[in-house]
């Protein structure tokens, strides 16, 4: 340990060097990390956070919520199949609502407020009870609306009531409203008293029940329709895989050059100081004198630049709260700084070898075999 801090003294410039790539690919890790999880929770809350165990919807949709066309009475038949405790219809839409602040888009969810049709949990307020009574649930990329705010859509106004939390449907401020809102929202806009179909039947399952067995029962006992656990809903919802399969060959790049530039870094560190080590084996040092050295260097230069890496996303974001308005998770953290350590270890590995390969005979013709 005396001499790997030793040789840290020494030449600091070269060790900060590292510290600092290192930390700066830690900053774009994490970054790029929040930012995918606040994407895609803006995308899959209405699903993820929703009380339906099971969504149906239009066969011809391909899982596609927003595709997807279904007649309000389908509930009934849906109703009906073993397994299914409660089943209502859903409608969803995209509107244009004015604010204290101006225009914006929102999405509007009309639904049986205390059926599988809105979030499971409240956080603050309470579930509309009335007609143009509204639960509002916003990703970290919108802006917040609170119990007691209003919002005009149309010639109709909406009364936040109750607030969830990550419930946002395709990352939009989101409204759940009761049906009958929904439909003459709809109307209004048309301008004629159409027919309002809705996009999917939410469903309950007994309890015991299996979600996935449900949602084939569904399928196969009511023609027209296509029935999915929550997970595969979800995982369906336009962009979501593309959002995680782009991120995720990031994240693999910035794992990769992590690795690189370590091994890099300590190997020809190691060819440098060839001589002097040859000189510690041949006065009787161990292996394992000379080989302590690189792994306690590669564990502080990798260790140091993660916790910068962490201070400097931590306030990265704090900066741009306004924009992304998410913090740190405790757990990606956690995972991926210890990910970054192991691999800062096993980059030394190219190091490590050529110290053993080192023998003390070599002293003898200069330091160098």
């Amino acid at each position: 340990m005396f001499i790997a801090l030793a040789e840290m003294r020494r030449a600091p410039g070269r060790f900060a060097l590292l510290v600092g790539a290192v930390a700066l690919l830690v900053l774009l890790l994490l970054f790029f990390q929040t930012v995918a999880g606040a994407l895609t929770s803006g995308l899959t809350g209405a699903f993820e956070a929703n009380r339906a165990d099971v969504f149906v919807y239009s066969d011809r949709a391909r899982l596609n919520p927003f595709a997807s066309v279904v007649t309000a009475d389908v509930a009934d038949a849906v109703a009906g199949v073993d397994g299914v405790q409660d089943a209502t219809p859903v409608g969803v839409s995209v509107f244009t609502a004015s604010t204290d602040v101006g225009d914006t888009d929102i999405a509007m969810v009309g639904g049986d407020p205390d059926g599988p049709a809105s979030p499971q949990d409240v956080e603050e307020g309470r579930r509309p009870e009335a007609p143009d009574e509204a639960l509002f649930s916003g990703s970290s990329l919108d802006s917040a609306f609170a119990v007691g705010d209003t919002v005009q859509v149309g010639d109709r106004t909406l009364t936040v009531v109750g607030t969830s939390s990550d419930a946002a449907l395709n990352v939009l401020p989101t409204f759940y409203v009761p049906l009958d809102t929904f439909t003459e929202a709809v109307r209004a806009r048309a301008g004629a008293p159409i027919d309002v179909p809705v996009s999917w039947i939410g469903v309950t399952v007994e309890d015991g029940g299996d979600a996935a067995a449900v949602a084939t029962a569904i399928t196969d006992g009511v023609e027209g329709l296509e029935a999915v656990d929550r997970a595969t809903a979800t995982d369906a919802i336009p962009g979501v895989g593309q959002i995680t399969r782009s991120f995720s060959i990031l994240y693999l790049l910035l794992y990769i050059v992590v690795t690189i530039v370590t091994g890099v870094f300590f190997l020809i560190l190691t060819v440098q100081k060839t001589e002097a080590l040859v000189l510690l084996r041949a006065i009787g040092g161990s292996r394992g004198d000379v080989v302590k050295p690189v792994l306690l260097q590669a564990v502080a230069v990798v260790g140091l630049g993660s916790v910068l890496g962490v201070l400097a996303t931590s306030g990265l974001l704090s900066v741009t709260r306004d924009v992304f308005g998410s913090t740190l998770s405790t757990g990606t953290t956690v995972t991926s700084v210890g990910a970054i350590v192991v691999l800062g270890l096993l980059a030394s590995v190219g190091a490590v070898r050529r110290v053993l390969a080192i023998d003390p005979i070599d002293a003898t013709t200069g330091g160098v075999a």
